[in-house]
């Protein structure tokens, strides 16, 4: 795996957003930082050519080794990656925090992440959040499926072909 950085909003003391570049096995992911933590993480939808500069404190860098261990064994400790729930609802702060509690390699229904969160009545709510969801891997929307056991919706490239890679890496 390969970081680099690139400031992506300077002011005259440092950058408040820093954008990082992650290899994986699955294409490039970009990673956003904001002073509160981990933004967004997402795969770029096409090839990029951006070189970047070295500028990071070492999150970028850790989530690295995170995504390298991830991709080489379907386990990493992801859990211990600060994230910017900036915009986030209480709901979907509850959401997340629950989906990031499902253990590697299984995986449980809309309905249930609902009841986890506190409202067995919301998995519609459940899906649209996990529709959002811009912090792929370490929330792992992924790990989510419908009633009976099937894939439903994955946004990232790739679909449902994605996801289901990502579920069998973990069953590994």
């Amino acid at each position: 795996m390969a970081v680099t950085t690139t400031p992506a909003t300077e002011t005259m003391s440092a950058p408040s957003v820093v954008e990082s570049l992650h290899t994986t096995v699955l294409g490039t992911m970009t990673s956003t930082w904001t002073t509160a933590g981990l933004f967004s993480l997402r795969w770029e939808d096409r090839q990029t050519d951006r070189d970047g500069v070295d500028f990071c404190d070492g999150r970028a860098e850790d989530l690295d080794q995170r995504l390298h261990e991830y991709f080489g064994t379907g386990h990493a400790a992801f859990d211990g990656v600060t994230l910017d729930d900036q915009g986030w609802t209480e709901f979907t702060k509850r959401v997340y925090q629950c989906c990031r509690a499902i253990t590697p390699g299984t995986t449980i229904t809309y309905k249930e992440l609902a009841h986890r969160a506190g409202n067995g009545a919301a998995s519609r709510a459940v899906g649209a959040a996990m529709a959002r969801n811009r912090v792929l891997l370490v929330i792992p929307c992924h790990r989510v499926v419908g009633a009976g056991g099937g894939l439903r919706g994955f946004s990232a490239p790739g679909g449902l072909q994605t996801k289901q890679f990502l579920l069998d890496l973990e069953s590994e």
